[in-house]
């Protein structure tokens, strides 16, 4: 039986056991598994064409009716758009790179986004199990010879973009099976908004890439087939278009049923995400890629830092701040105030329809693995996912100010000799579910009187375990229930509580979560950071934090702040909003080009070889990262390179 591989845009289609020109291929397919066999009297373009089943027919709605129906014939790919089902099918296809934000931004199996930050890690030993590729990463042992993380975001965005061209091209009405020209139109639309998207997230790791709008005839000579990287800036106007132009057509809302599927406010959302990466350090002049260019000569960067992209990126965030449908998410206390720490728990529990600051979500069930790796080993999973001590310090205390900061009231060091009750309605802080208990006497200083996030976020040795019936408390000590020596245990001794339902129960089916891509919080910080730094003083920059620091129970910060200190509080203020969070962070770092500089601090933790409180709360090294310059984009995998003259390498690779 022959295959065919295709590997990216001008890399050449190749064959093994050769297959004549005069042979097609007709694809059966069932769930993700598809059986390839070949028949006489069909062209090869035909073959080569009817090939993109592999890639686009493959469930991603698992709430969708649709998905579980399986075709038992062999098709051509007329006869897929002959059939609605099978249209609707090959349009799941293409949805089913929009990732699990929660995830498979974690997971080696993913992209790794959570490890590649300061924000997590994984024990060494638990690289038997596939981790060890990150855990490179995080040593700086990446080659453009090794594909990581495990997602070639690379190949399969080609593969998507391929699947989508074709679906523009042949679906069509079919009036017999209820498939109007109106729907037809809303597919196609819906695949330029996937298409868009896959593009600007694989715009944000490698930068300039050659930029695919219309299917390849690859028929066509290999010169023709190759392509060069188009240069980064029209990249961006391209991408800023389609956004623009969709917004305008796709529906402003869906229902929970169809979660996932874009909306006009999606579109503005990730275009006002790109254009903050645009006009960010990274992309903006960025000295060290002035000699980035083509074989031919063109640029691929700009040549100079034009202060106007942050004026583009902030009016972008703010039509998404003016749209009717999103407002933040707050929950309220009886007296009319805002319950922080359930709006901050609840954010990401609560369903979109529920939920006005989800912007996009996953379209589907998020991953259980979620669970699975971050929930504590004593109470039945294995709870080797750890957040970091470099994370745990970002966090405000009560009063606003950082832990470091004169008169916070920071103490990191002995116990507590009394309850502490917040205005909120939780009911975890202890077995009884006394309302407002956030922390019980005897709990180390080093978290008690933080702010609502913090509580919200991140786990910690001592703590009211609520996830099974024991009325036990979290015990990350040397053979504690949760924690070494198995490798089952959280390396730092913290363990994430983000998006993660406090009556979560092993063995029983995990409550909904939404899988959140972008939310409007990210606009309101967004807005504030591009303001501040084309328009510093702008009143809009108070607010607008202010309305952030209010919903997690925060004062405002103090006025009249200089360019460079707003630049820092609103940098602390995006590194505690979206902590564990869809990769947020490590996007940060590099497009503000501080990856370096934060990663000079070694990733720390509690110690959790220590069989006694004495011995375990000690402030310990993990480990000491490494970010090389040239880690700020990822590299091209070689083997494209080879294949594709025109190709040139991103920058000290």
């Amino acid at each position: 039986m022959g295959r065919i591989r295709y590997v990216g845009p001008g890399n050449r289609f190749q064959r093994r056991n050769e297959i004549s020109s005069d042979e097609g291929l007709f694809v059966w397919f069932s769930s993700n598994i598809l059986i390839l066999r070949t028949m006489k009297k069909i062209h090869m373009k035909q073959y080569i064409r009817t090939l993109m089943l592999a890639v686009a027919l493959a469930p991603v709605f698992s709430s969708c009716d649709y998905l579980d129906k399986e075709p038992d014939d062999m098709l051509t790919l007329d006869a897929v758009f002959d059939n609605a089902d099978y249209t609707k099918q090959w349009l799941a296809g293409v949805y089913n790179l929009v990732p699990d934000p929660l995830w498979e931004y974690m997971t080696y199996e993913g992209y790794g986004y959570y490890m590649m930050s300061d924000e997590t890690q994984m024990a060494s030993s638990l690289s038997q199990f596939g981790w060890s590729n990150l855990m490179n990463v995080q040593k700086g042992s990446w080659t453009p010879t090794t594909i990581v993380p495990g997602k070639n975001l690379w190949l399969e965005t080609y593969r998507k973009v391929r699947a989508g061209l074709i679906f523009m091209e042949n679906v069509k009405e079919i009036p017999n099976q209820r498939q109007t020209a109106e729907l037809v139109e809303r597919y196609k639309n819906e695949v330029r908004f996937l298409m868009a998207y896959y593009y600007s997230r694989m715009l944000e790791v490698y930068g300039p890439f050659p930029l695919v709008t219309s299917l390849v005839d690859v028929t066509e000579s290999g010169d023709v087939l190759q392509k060069a990287r188009t240069p980064y800036d029209e990249i961006v106007d391209y991408l800023d278009n389609e956004f623009m132009e969709l917004s305008k057509v796709l529906p402003s809302s869906y229902d929970d049923v169809n979660v996932g599927r874009p909306t006009s406010g999606a579109c503005l959302a990730l275009r006002a995400r790109m254009l903050m990466f645009a006009a960010s350090p990274l992309f903006n002049g960025n000295e060290d890629f002035r000699d980035v260019v083509n074989k031919d000569g063109t640029p691929l960067f700009s040549q100079s830092k034009d202060n106007s992209k942050w004026e583009r990126a902030a009016k972008a965030a703010k039509l998404v701040i003016d749209m009717p449908e999103y407002d933040l998410y707050k929950e309220y206390l009886d007296d009319g105030s805002i319950d922080a720490l359930m709006s901050c728990i609840n954010l990401f529990l609560t369903t979109p329809t529920n939920n006005k600051e989800i912007i996009l979500a996953y379209p589907g069930k998020t991953n259980g693995l979620y669970e699975y790796h971050l929930l504590p080993r004593g109470s039945g999973w294995a709870g080797c996912i750890s957040a970091t001590q470099n994370v745990v310090d970002a966090f405000f205390m009560k009063n606003g100010l950082s832990i470091d900061a004169p008169g916070s009231g920071y103490v990191e060091s002995g116990y507590s000799g009394a309850d502490t009750y917040y205005d909120t309605k939780y009911l975890y802080g202890s077995s009884e579910k006394k309302a407002g208990l956030v922390t019980t006497a005897g709990t180390y200083n080093m978290y008690v009187n933080r702010e609502p996030r913090f509580y919200a976020n991140i786990r910690f040795h001592g703590e009211y375990c609520s996830f099974d019936d024991t009325k036990r408390t979290h015990n990350f000590l040397n053979e504690g229930k949760d924690g070494k020596p198995s490798h089952d245990s959280p390396i730092a001794g913290y363990q994430i509580n983000k998006a993660l339902n406090p009556s979560t129960r092993h063995g029983v089916a995990y409550p909904y979560k939404p899988g959140i891509i972008v939310r409007l919080a990210e606009m309101y910080l967004s807005y504030a950071e591009a303001l501040n730094e084309y328009d510093p003083g702008n009143a809009d920059i108070e607010k607008y934090m202010k309305l952030i620091r209010e919903r997690a129970g925060l004062p405002a910060l103090q006025s009249g702040l200089s360019q460079d200190a707003m630049r820092d509080a609103i940098h602390h203020e995006r590194r505690v909003e979206f902590a564990f969070e869809g990769g947020m962070r490590y996007m940060d770092i590099r497009r503000w080009k501080e990856a370096e500089k934060v990663f000079e601090t070694p990733i720390s933790g509690m110690n959790t070889d220590g069989k006694t409180n004495t011995e375990y709360f000690k402030r310990t090294e993990i480990q000491k990262r490494v970010f090389l310059k040239k880690m700020y984009l990822w590299p091209i995998y070689q083997n494209y390179l080879d294949n594709n003259e025109k190709l040139v390498q991103n920058k000290y690779w």
